[in-house]
Formats: C-alpha cells, structure tokens, sequence
C-alpha cells in the first residue's frame, strides 16, 4: 500500500515537471515565432549576405578566447613580463585544453560513437585525447621554465625523468580525468537535449500543418454545404412564388459576396460573423409561413472580437431546419452575447426533426463539432439538450 502510494505520487510529480517544462518549451517557441515575424517584417533595406553558421561559432569562440586578456594584462603587471607571461600562458594552456576536449566530444565522439552505442571506441577516444592533453602540459611548462639552451633532447632526457615527476602525480591524473568526465558528461548532456528540442519543434511544426490542412478542408467544405441547402429552398420557391424567389436569390448573392470575401480569412470580426447570420435567418425566414417566430437577439461588447469564419453557421443551419412543425407554430430564437471573457451562442427552437434521408451524411454539424476541437480544445463548452417540445443549442467559447 505504502510503495503504491509512493509510485503514485511520484508519477503525478514527474507528469507535472513534463507539463510544466513542456509549457516552458511552448512558450520559448511561441517567442521565437514572434521574434522572427518582427524581424521579417521590418522594412530597412539590407543586403541578405550568406553567414555560414562556422563564422558564428569562429566569432563566439574568438570572444572566448579574447577576453581574459582584459584581466590577464593588467597595467600593474607590466613590469614584470616574466611573470605576466607565465601566467598567461598557463592559463591558456588550461583554456585551450579544456576546449579541445569540449569540442571533439561535442562533434564527433558523442555523436558518432555515443549515440550510436559504440562505448569502447568513444572511452579509447578520450583516453587519447587525456594522454594529449597530458603531454602537452607537460611540454608548455618545459617551454617556460627551461634554461638557455635547453631543447628537445634534454625534454625527452632529464626533464622527464626528473622536473616532470615533481610536478605531475596520480593526482594530476585523477584531476584531469575528473574534469574529462564532467565535459564528456556536459556534451551527452548538450546532445540530448539539443536532440529533444530539434525533435520537439519538427513534431510541432508538423502538426501545425497538418492542422492548418485539415481545417482549411473543413472550411472549404461548410460553404459548398451551405450553398446546397440554399439553393434547394429557393428552387422550391420558383413554382408557386417567383418574386419571392427573385428576392431571396438576391438576399443570397448579397451573403454569398460576404462570405466569399471574408470567409477565407483565418479570423474575421465577430460584427461580420453575426451579420452573416443574420442575413441567413433572414433568408430562411422567407421560406417559412407568416406565423413562424424567429428571433435575432445579439449583445455585443467588442464588435471588432475575431473568430473563425462561420463557425457558428451550422449550428443556425441547425436551429433553422429542425423547427418547422407542419401542425403547429414553429420558432427559432437565437442569442449572441459577448464579453471580455466569452463568446456565448444560444439558440432555442421547435423541436421537429426530420427523418434522415438515405445517404445523408450530416456533414453540418459533424464539421462543426471537428472544428470547434481543432480550433478550441479545452477552451470551449458545447451543450444541446430538450424541454419539452424546445431543442436548446449552447455553445460557448472562453476568451481567456
């Protein structure tokens, strides 16, 4: 019971280190995407001149190295130049060491023996590279503390059989190898996560587009399903009522010039959503009989709010369909409220659904319902229920 306990809250520990640390990673991404849409767009004329990324690295490197020299070559120690150079030599020689072993495990051992479980070749690689570094120590100490005349042979002969044991022991050894395991360690380190964030951001890019793709598919399907059902009530009105229809295809070309100029926006303010609406209320309206109750009532805050275009439009489809009763008075009412926090549609209406004819796919509200959840998962409520002879339709979309 205990140990279950414990595993449990260790799992929910973790997933809330992955949801946060995922959220991080999101919000850096999302501030890159802006970073370079400004830069983009700025206006300045420039030259695009090619910089390969090695003249960065060359650069960044270069700083690195020059640097310390503000520190090292202090005017105090000018004096004494033996000193000054000693001292400066050294530490570049600690310096370049440690970048040697940094950038050889860094573009060749861990990628191409680490990652690809090549272990002894990676622990023989870095032996040698700790032998070099060794013996080149030894040699730039040789260098500053010889005396006059002293070469290559006295550096193969006393020196290393007597000035080289006093100053390197097993310590000297345990301490490089030390710091050869923290820069190994750091690189695998580096990989990985480099790795993890280049895979993170072709996944999401990735997604991205297969979401743009799927609902610039949808979108083109709802005004083609729109036009059909449209098209077939005014055919219905040519026989018996010509002016009518006359006025109704009017009504139609005003909304099909609407939608044809603002429905292949991504957003569009939500004053032209709802006067698209209208203007299909209105439509079917004329189809209906005199004693039909239709109501249009809209309470809007910020007239200039956006939101995908049409995405209401199947659920006013749906209100206006559903609610002719042949044996009674039918009637649709239908309310769009708005604030700083929501965006609230409501409709209410007759409820006498027609039976499905054969073949038919519903494509209204089943694109509806695909587009609501690509486009607000998790920041939206949709309800329908029944009151009696009422169907209730209540979406609502969070702002914040």
């Amino acid at each position: 019971m205990g140990n279950g306990c414990y595993r449990n809250r260790l799992r929910l520990f973790w997933r809330r280190v992955h949801e946060r640390l995922s959220s991080l990673q999101e919000d850096q991404f999302d501030k890159s995407e802006r970073d370079l849409a400004a830069l983009m767009s700025e206006n300045e004329p420039r030259k695009n001149l090619p910089v390969p990324a090695s003249l960065l690295m060359a650069m960044i490197w270069t700083f690195i190295l020059l640097f310390p020299l503000l520190l090292l070559l202090d005017p105090g120690m000018m004096a004494d130049r033996g000193v000054m150079w000693n001292a400066l030599g050294m530490y570049y020689v600690t310096l370049l060491s440690t970048m040697l072993m940094f950038v050889i495990n860094q573009r060749y051992f861990v990628p191409k023996f680490f990652f690809r479980k090549k272990y002894v070749k990676y622990f023989v690689g870095n032996s040698l590279v700790l032998i070099f570094v060794l013996f080149q120590r030894e040699v730039v100490t040789f260098l500053t503390s010889r005396n006059s005349g002293e070469g290559f042979a006295e550096f193969l002969g006393s020196y290393c059989f007597s000035a080289a044991r006093n100053h390197f022991s097993i310590w000297t050894i345990i301490t490089f190898v030390i710091v050869l395991s923290a820069i190994c360690f750091l690189c695998i380190m580096i990989s990985m996560f480099s790795r993890q964030l280049i895979r993170a951001f072709i996944t999401r890019e990735k997604n991205k587009a297969s979401l743009q793709y799927e609902l610039d598919f949808l979108k083109n399907q709802l005004s083609p399903h729109f036009l059909f059902n449209t098209l077939n009530n005014i055919t219905s009105l040519i026989s018996f009522d010509p002016k009518l229809a006359e006025s109704s295809m009017a009504k139609l070309s005003k909304l099909l010039r609407v939608m044809l100029y603002q429905t292949s926006d991504k957003f569009i303010e939500l004053k032209d959503e709802v006067d698209i609406l209208l203007k299909y209320g209105e439509l079917e309206k004329l189809r209906l009989s005199e004693s039909f109750d239709f109501q249009f009532d809209t309470k809007i805050g910020n007239p200039h709010c956006q939101i995908p275009p049409l995405l209401m439009m199947p659920l006013m489809e749906n209100a206006m369909k559903h609610c002719v009763n042949p044996n009674g008075k039918s009637f649709a009412h239908i309310r769009i409220t708005q604030d700083d926090e929501k965006i609230q549609f409501r409709s209410e209406n007759s409820n006498y659904p027609r039976k499905p004819k054969p073949g038919a796919s519903g494509l209204g509200l089943a694109t509806f319902k695909k587009r609501l959840e690509l486009l607000y998962d998790g920041k939206c409520s949709y309800n329908t229920w029944t009151e009696g002879n009422s169907y209730i339709c209540d979406l609502v979309i969070f702002l914040k």
